[in-house]
């Protein structure tokens, strides 16, 4: 699953084979292990890029602002060596020790630890109790949606693949709803940030769904447990026709690339 909302690292890519196998890393040609897949890579070996790779192309306000503060906090909170000159001591703190990355780190093992446990309660396993003040309520928020047909799987669309987390389905109407869990330390108050809607529009595409079927964001708030935040688009359709396809084409465009070469 992903990891939390909107701390996500900027280098990171994902690609998948077009049977639908996760291609992150490859071997190296030294034989050393492995080394993230890089677009060239993709390239040579027909790969597909992920949903958040395509969206990455869109500027990220929020995130930006994220990234900003997380460096201030780490320069006016980090220790100041004597003597050390102003310049020397930014360099330490945000390219050499890198501090600001720590908050980041703690929150992806956050909502790691917090999508597994999901994954877990909704196949009828304990949920552990570490976790159980994020887990249980979104849990019962989601299942709302239905039973569950399936997770924690890769589906392949147009020149894409990715992996989606959870795929219901009400029993009495037969509507299908594909969810999407995001962890963050404040939801959006106002819908789903737009990324998330279009990433959910291509799940949307590459799954059977029918235009009166829908997709939804979940948002679980790390900083007060137990807030939920539930956002339905019943237009996932449109959204991926004016929004995600569109960033795809110039994706493909911009990164002179064709799967199917």
């Amino acid at each position: 699953m992903t990891t939390a909302a909107r701390v996500q690292s900027a280098e990171a890519a994902h690609f998948y084979t077009k049977a639908g196998e996760s291609m992150h890393f490859i071997e190296r040609s030294d034989g050393q292990g492995t080394r993230p897949t890089t677009l060239r890579d993709a390239k040579k070996l027909g790969l597909l890029p992920s949903p958040t790779s395509i969206l990455k192309v869109l500027r990220a306000p929020q995130l930006e602002a994220w990234k900003m503060e997380q460096a201030a906090l780490a320069v006016l909170t980090a220790p100041r060596k004597e003597g050390e000159a102003l310049d020397d001591f930014v360099e330490r703190v945000l390219h050499t020790e890198r501090q600001q990355d720590e908050q980041a780190q703690k929150a992806r093992d956050l909502g790691t630890k917090i999508h597994d446990d999901i994954a877990s309660v909704l196949k009828g396993l304990p949920c552990p109790k570490d976790t159980e003040q994020y887990v249980m309520p979104a849990v019962k928020e989601m299942q709302r949606f239905g039973v569950m047909r399936g997770s924690e799987f890769v589906v392949t669309g147009d020149r894409c693949a990715g992996r989606l987390d959870v795929w219901f389905e009400n029993q009495t109407t037969q509507q299908q709803t594909v969810v999407d869990v995001k962890t963050t330390s404040n939801p959006p108050l106002k819908g789903s940030w737009l990324e998330h809607k279009l990433q959910l529009s291509f799940y949307g595409k590459a799954l059977p769904l029918a235009m009166s079927d829908q997709t939804a964001n979940v948002y679980i708030s790390t900083k007060t447990p137990g807030v939920v935040v539930v956002d339905v688009h019943p237009d996932w359709a449109q959204t991926y026709e004016h929004g995600f396809k569109p960033l795809l084409q110039y994706w493909c465009f911009a990164n002179n690339y064709d799967p199917s070469k």
